[in-house]
């Protein structure tokens, strides 16, 4: 059985990675069964997106054939910077500029520029060699029934910046997706999937473009954790009054038995 993508586009936020894992979960979009081949590691390119859930696809750690850096945290994902396999990996004392092609060289570069730059690299540390046009990987992983998921995502700084990959958001097929309560409650975000914030106007997740079409609203969400604790809390009240209630009977019946003797 051949392989194929699951997305094509860029992951940006948190809200993004719901889409996507969301249409799996509906069969709206292919997920991933097997580990690439050889020969099926040229499908890894810019845009790429693969899905894929440890169990029924049996991959216990994904491999593409590159060479990556160490990981970096943003967010709620996990960012790697591709290496020049050539190059033996090293620590180097002076940067070359010519090696990061979105590094300005200028010294008034703004903070807003340096904070998007990084938004799309994941770190700015020059300490390792990175691949001159080399890629970015971007993974997220979530426990759903069980059962670890995860979205591996690839893409190039610059095919974002000219807006050359669509994000998940943007597809109207997958924009109006209800989330499922699965893929939000007991996860171990770093950021609670409500308001991410980006380089780009802040949003909030699960808002459709049409008000009357279904699905979670960051109000909705707000509600729903809400009242799903307060009902929690509300069920251990009761167990615990009904449990001193009993207590208290049997303390009773205990006393007016020792009386009688």
């Amino acid at each position: 059985m051949s392989i194929v993508e699951t997305f094509h586009g860029y992951i940006e936020t948190t809200q993004d990675s719901l889409l996507v894992l969301e249409a799996c979960r509906r069969c709206l979009l292919p997920k991933i069964s097997r580990r690439l081949q050889e020969k099926e590691r040229k499908l890894v390119r810019s845009g790429s997106v693969f899905v894929f859930d440890e169990k029924d696809s049996g991959i216990k750690r994904w491999t593409d054939g590159l060479v990556w850096s160490p990981s970096r945290i943003l967010g709620n994902f996990l960012i790697y910077r591709e290496l020049d396999k050539r190059i033996p990996k090293r620590k180097r004392t002076l940067v070359d500029p010519s090696r990061n092609r979105l590094r300005s060289n200028s010294a008034d570069q703004s903070v807003s520029d340096r904070h998007k730059e990084r938004q799309l690299v994941g770190s700015l540390s020059e300490a390792y060699n990175y691949k001159e046009d080399g890629l970015i990987k971007k993974t997220m992983s979530l426990i759903v029934d069980g059962t670890p998921l995860h979205l591996i995502s690839y893409y190039h700084p610059d095919d974002v910046l000219a807006r050359k990959l669509r994000t998940p958001s943007a597809v109207p097929e997958l924009v109006n997706l209800e989330i499922s309560p699965e893929l939000l409650v007991r996860q171990n975000f770093r950021i609670p999937p409500v308001v991410e914030p980006d380089h780009y106007p802040q949003q909030p997740y699960y808002q459709t473009s049409s008000s009357s079409s279904s699905g979670f609203t960051a109000g909705n969400l707000y509600l729903f954790i809400y009242y799903y604790y307060y009902y929690k809390l509300v069920i251990y009240y009761i167990f615990f009054c009904h449990f001193i209630s009993r207590w208290s009977a049997c303390q009773i019946n205990f006393k007016k038995s020792f009386t009688s003797f």
